[in-house]
């Protein structure tokens, strides 16, 4: 039974904010606990306002696109929290309904007609140290922009390649709709346990390589001048010194959707671009 449920919105649409207030009536009136999220309930003046970081949910909904998924995804206490997601973004491959079947989603929620699917998520380390934990991907592009970085990749410790690029993705299953298909990496079902490396504008033939998530991959950079930068979902940044050496592998924790009717995969391939840019 769902006690409570989290609600964020994008903040700079006053739509998404206008629907997060009647979600949060209409679960009220269901003698739902709500949580909303700080900065939406300062903006509308409602009681009991918490951060990401500290919403302990059995449900949490967003409002928004992929950017408010990713956020929420990477920001929650507990990564295995339902999320239950409102399209209101440009793609919204991660979101499961449009705006105007949001209460009917949550009425079957609440009445547990609906199913959960589970998306792994990868973990970035430095120096034996996590990073963070990334849903869709890892990126790593050079500090100075007009420099190319030169990466050596391992997977289970064999040496697979060394190569010149303007930069790298390291994808999960879900994140290989993202960036990295736009880079021009394959699209992966997300129930296979594998990332996908791709290169961005590679001096030589390769592009892409899907390995398994298995094993670990680690990505050195070989150049010993050139600093560079990694981000995480687009939400965490770091820059990294020549030379750095990352591992990157299948997380512990995973990511866990809301779903009614499709797959994740069938329905992201075939939702069509909306206009508006999403910030979060």
């Amino acid at each position: 039974m769902l006690r409570n449920v989290g609600v964020v919105p994008r903040l700079d649409s006053e739509e998404a904010l206008g629907l997060a207030l009647s979600i949060c009536r209409h679960l009220k009136s269901r003698r739902v606990n709500i949580l909303p999220e700080i900065e939406f309930a300062r903006l509308k003046n409602i009681d009991g306002g918490v951060p990401l970081s500290q919403m302990n949910t059995d449900l949490i909904v967003t409002i928004g696109g992929d950017g408010t998924v990713l956020k929420t995804s990477m920001s929650i206490p507990k990564p295995e929290v339902p999320i239950l997601a409102v399209n209101m973004g440009r793609r919204g491959y991660l979101t499961e309904v449009e705006p105007e079947k949001t209460l009917k989603a949550l009425g079957e929620c609440l009445s547990g007609r609906h199913r959960l699917e589970e998306h792994a998520k990868l973990s970035v380390y430095s120096d034996d140290k996590i990073l963070t934990d990334g849903l869709n991907e890892v990126l790593i592009t050079p500090a100075t922009s007009w420099k190319m970085l030169q990466f050596e990749l391992k997977h289970d410790g064999r040496k697979l390649i060394e190569q010149r690029a303007d930069g790298l993705i390291v994808a999960t299953s879900t994140g290989s709709t993202a960036h990295a298909l736009s880079a021009g990496g394959p699209v992966l079902e997300t129930s296979l346990e594998a990332f996908v490396a791709v290169f961005i504008c590679p001096s030589s033939y390769v592009n892409s390589l899907v390995l398994s998530s298995k094993g670990d991959l680690n990505v050195r950079l070989v150049d010993p001048k050139i600093r560079a930068i990694i981000t995480v979902d687009g939400r965490y940044t770091k820059q990294l010194n020549p030379e750095a050496q990352l591992t990157i592998r299948k997380s512990k924790n995973k990511a866990v959707f809301v779903r009614l009717d499709s797959s994740f995969l069938s329905r992201s391939l075939a939702r069509p671009p909306k206009l508006e840019i999403e910030r979060v």
